[in-house]
């Protein structure tokens, strides 16, 4: 644990020290919502026990999402890169954000619901968990377009194709952690469960 706290921190010290220096526009946005989402995923981890795989999944997730919001290329914010053709940044990384954001839900609520809830139910509460994540994000954008000038966040159609691509990583990946549970038997049947009460 200590590693991944000192793996966090430097990655926000850096990232604000850069911020500072080159003016990056969103530096006062991204890095208090890294910091309130990693206090939330300490408390929810002090609660049920994420994995460690998961925990250093959503490190990187933040420090990805740091790079994204405060990384400067030619003026702009890594999001907004092109990487492929049209393809931006922040599509494939929002994929894999949230795909890792519903993995680490799936873990919490499978414990959380064990016994209480059918597998299914699970799953799709799962990928809720993730795209509202995913949601509250593109809220953080739209803000920050508003208050931040010539801020360049993209317009409709892109906050829908984002919202898209979470909403695609969180089903596959909330598939992938439910077929591996059900394989381990670590998520009862609710059913069966009532059945032998």
């Amino acid at each position: 644990m200590p590693r991944l706290v000192g793996t966090l921190t430097t990655a926000v010290i850096g990232f604000t020290a850069y911020g500072l220096a080159v003016d990056s526009p969103f530096v006062w946005i991204y890095v208090p919502i890294t910091i309130v989402l990693a206090v939330a995923v300490f408390v929810i981890h002090r609660s049920v026990g994420l994995s460690m795989t998961s925990l250093w999944a959503l490190v990187a997730v933040a420090i990805g999402n740091l790079a994204g919001g405060i990384y400067l290329v030619e003026g702009q914010p890594l999001y907004v890169k092109r990487l492929l053709g049209d393809i931006r940044y922040d599509k494939p990384f929002h994929t894999v954000a949230t795909a890792i954001a519903a993995w680490a839900a799936y873990e919490v609520i499978a414990k959380w619901a064990v016994g209480r809830a059918s597998r299914p139910a699970i799953a799709v509460a799962s990928v809720l968990v993730a795209a509202g994540l995913g949601a509250l994000v593109e809220i953080i954008e739209f803000v920050g377009s508003v208050v931040i000038e010539n801020a360049n966040v993209g317009g409709y159609g892109d906050t829908m194709l984002d919202l898209v691509v979470n909403t695609a990583g969180a089903t596959a990946a909330v598939i992938l952690q439910d077929h591996r549970h059900h394989g381990h038997n670590q998520v009862p049947d609710i059913e069966a469960s009532r059945g032998n009460n």
